[in-house]
């Protein structure tokens, strides 16, 4: 039923960010343009997935569970294109990324939009007196990942030796927008005792999976004479001085995250991580 409502909620997705538009897609304006072909180019849908598994396990209507799966797809994409904006990244999905299609203002309008759009999604949350809840959640969340890529590019350049840094910005890159559908579910259902759990799930699940993309890009992220490109756990437990065993410990640490994950993920009511719980089983099998 859950793969069923990711149709609606990429239409909700596409009819957000063109709203106010005038009709006919040559009309659209460059944000709009901008925000609508980078939906278009796919993705997983992870966050949308999580929203939309748990709604169903929680029994949310239909509906609900479209609304909070949008709002976090909308974000974490909205968060995608000031990435790469910021990391100078032309390539995303095999197409160009949107800076690198519309130039930097366009790119911080369409990504502007997203962000408000997820908001809209909100909106339509069938419960008028669960919006405030909702609403400071989804904000809280936000903060957290603007709080966390301001870290990392306060770090960028300089050689951080500190794995508890390191897992900050994971959390904050990550994390933060992974337990977002999750929260959001469990505060709709009325089971927000759960919640806690959902994030700690999410955080070790975001760590992991930071630490995994790391030991692939660890080259391109060392960078040259000016410092590391990027804040990389190989790299800082080679700061750290562990040399030659800063793999095998990246490697260590990263399934530690998994399995709490994962542990984390079985907690929750009705099996609303199952489709957590099974990513983390996946990336434990990579590592």
């Amino acid at each position: 039923m859950a793969d069923d409502l990711l149709d609606e909620v990429e239409k909700v997705m596409r009819s957000l960010v063109t709203r106010g538009e005038p009709s006919g897609g040559d009309m659209l304006s460059n944000s709009a343009r901008a925000a609508f072909g980078h939906l278009a180019a796919g993705g997983q849908r992870v966050r949308a997935r999580l929203a939309l598994g748990a709604g169903v396990a929680l029994d949310l209507a239909p509906h609900d569970s479209i609304a909070l799966a949008a709002t976090a797809e909308l974000l974490h994409n909205a968060s995608l294109v000031h990435d790469d904006l910021q990391d100078r990244e032309k390539i995303r999905r095999g197409n160009p990324t949107v800076w690198a299609a519309y130039g930097d203002e366009v790119a911080i309008c369409a990504g502007d939009l997203l962000l408000s759009a997820s908001y809209g999604a909100l909106a339509s949350v069938s419960d008028s007196r669960l919006l405030p809840e909702l609403i400071a959640l989804v904000h809280a969340r936000t903060a957290l990942v603007v709080r966390g890529q301001c870290n990392e590019f306060s770090a960028k350049g300089q050689k951080v030796a500190d794995m508890a840094v390191y897992e900050r910005i994971a959390v904050g890159k990550s994390g933060a927008l992974l337990s977002l559908p999750l929260e959001l579910a469990l505060s709709a259902s009325g089971k927000k005792e759960w919640m806690g759990e959902a994030r700690r799930a999410a955080e070790a699940f975001g760590i992991g999976y930071q630490i995994m993309d790391d030991m692939e890009d660890v080259e391109s992220d060392a960078g040259g004479y000016d410092g590391p490109r990027a804040v990389n756990a190989l790299l800082v437990l080679r700061a750290a001085g562990h040399g030659l065993n800063a793999e095998a410990m990246a490697r260590e640490i990263g399934l530690r995250h998994l399995r709490t994950a994962v542990a984390s993920a079985d907690l929750l009511p009705n099996g609303a991580g199952a489709l957590l719980r099974c990513l983390a089983l996946s990336l434990c099998q990579r590592l």
